[in-house]
């Protein structure tokens, strides 16, 4: 086949729709394979056994087993899945009505992560009759179809080329963390909302980028970085305006007070359930979950990091280091406001990977959303293909080896003998 049609033919959406399914259906596979080669366990463990609680004020956090019952069940369906299936399953009935509680009653109840996508899973659970998990489990399979399928599409290939595009794609889906797109975890949705508000941003739908960066700021407390970016474009764009005496150059700024009506919404839904807006920070807190910022400009912290249990400092080295040898490229091949969202949620994700986890555990999960690093490895792909490559093993080897295998073993080092010093197992010490 020459050249100008498999061009052509990668522009189809057919064929950017199948590469995106593929895609999905390799996670899937990876789950499937790891289950059954590192436990000995099948996809589904208990099939037609729906998550349920045989005690609906069960607390989130504290004995064994975890209810909902069958939460496990599925290979999918580990660590704060547990979780957003519990939200999923009871809402939030479990919860007090009043404030006048310890901090860890919020807890108890499943408020140390953000209810908007279990409760999102709970209505189409309750639409369709579906099981909880499965509900979460469709979304996030949506949501990475979405995320494949916007990365191929012509706002972005119009920008950096069609096989710069594909390669982008390729980096995204053999990051070690990217089966967690597939996960019921809100990762996936969230990184779909984020890329969607690209989008409404470079097809200039100001008041549509700000819904969309809202409704993610619902689902992740670190989405926060989507509502700062999105924030800034809209105001420089704003800006240009002004100064050309553009009639309504206001216009952008509409979108900006949406970026967060996600985070609005949630704070109102718990005063109204809990009589506390902050029970989302207090379960927080009782969890806890105390951001060490000093973390950052401390060597040893980084230091440790690279035998971590994830060995998370090499991720992060590796999407720092790309950035930056990409960094005036992207920019480059970007229009301004794109450029300032995509640098921005880049960049400030980059401080939160740091703080935001206990000791090290999960940074690579939140690089997933340095849409930077992706769209970076996209250009090395095409002038240092031999560098592209050896990025590309590096991460499967990760993916495979430390970050899939430690997820579906619940960081059992015994299973996962690749992984770096514990520092979690579930249950915990085991």
């Amino acid at each position: 086949m020459d050249r100008d049609r498999l061009y052509a033919l990668a522009g189809r959406r057919s064929v950017r729709a199948g590469v995106a399914v593929f895609f999905v259906v390799l996670h899937l596979a990876a789950f499937w394979r790891a289950g059954h080669v590192r436990l000995g366990l099948p996809f589904d463990s208990a099939p037609g056994e729906a998550p349920a609680f045989y005690d609906i004020h069960a607390p989130a956090t504290r004995g064994y087993p975890r209810q909902p019952q069958h939460w496990s069940r599925l290979v999918l369906s580990r660590w704060d899945a547990q979780h957003y299936i519990g939200t999923a399953t009871r809402g939030l009935t479990a919860c007090p009505d009043n404030p006048n509680v310890p901090d860890g009653a919020f807890l108890d109840c499943g408020l140390g992560w953000l209810p908007g996508y279990g409760k999102a899973g709970g209505v189409l659970a309750g639409i369709t009759g579906i099981a909880p998990d499965f509900a979460l489990v469709l979304i996030s399979l949506i949501a990475a179809f979405l995320i494949n399928f916007m990365l191929t599409a012509p706002f972005v290939m119009d920008r950096f080329g069609r096989f710069e595009s594909y390669a982008a794609l390729l980096a995204l889906n053999l990051f070690p963390t990217a089966f967690y797109l597939v996960t019921p975890y809100a990762e996936a949705a969230t990184l779909a909302l984020g890329i969607g508000a690209w989008w409404a941003i470079a097809k200039e739908r100001w008041v549509i980028a700000g819904a969309l960066i809202g409704a993610a700021t619902a689902l992740k407390a670190q989405a926060a970085v989507f509502a700062l970016g999105g924030g800034l474009a809209m105001a420089y764009v704003a800006y240009l305006g002004w100064r050309a005496k553009t009639p309504r150059w206001w216009r952008p700024l509409l979108g900006a007070p949406l970026c967060i009506w996600g985070q609005l919404a949630t704070v109102m839904m718990l005063k109204i359930a809990t009589g506390d807006f902050t029970a989302f920070f207090r379960a927080r807190k009782a969890f806890g979950d105390v951001q060490h910022w000093h973390r950052i400009v401390e060597p040893m912290n980084y230091v440790r990091g690279f035998h971590a249990q994830h060995l998370d400092m090499v991720m992060f080295t590796g999407v720092l280091v790309v950035m930056l040898l990409t960094l005036r490229e992207v920019i480059a091949k970007l229009p301004r406001p794109e450029a300032i969202y995509i640098v921005t949620i880049s960049f400030a994700t980059l401080p939160l990977a740091i703080v935001a986890p206990l000791h090290w555990w999960g940074m690579n999960r939140y690089l997933l959303m340095c849409v930077l690093a992706f769209l970076g490895a996209g250009q090395l792909a095409r002038r240092q293909l031999a560098f592209f490559t050896l990025w590309l093993l590096l991460c499967v080897g990760f993916y495979w080896h430390v970050e899939l295998c430690s997820y579906v073993a619940q960081g059992d080092p015994q299973v996962c003998p690749c992984t770096g010093e514990m520092e979690f197992t579930m249950p915990f010490g085991s």
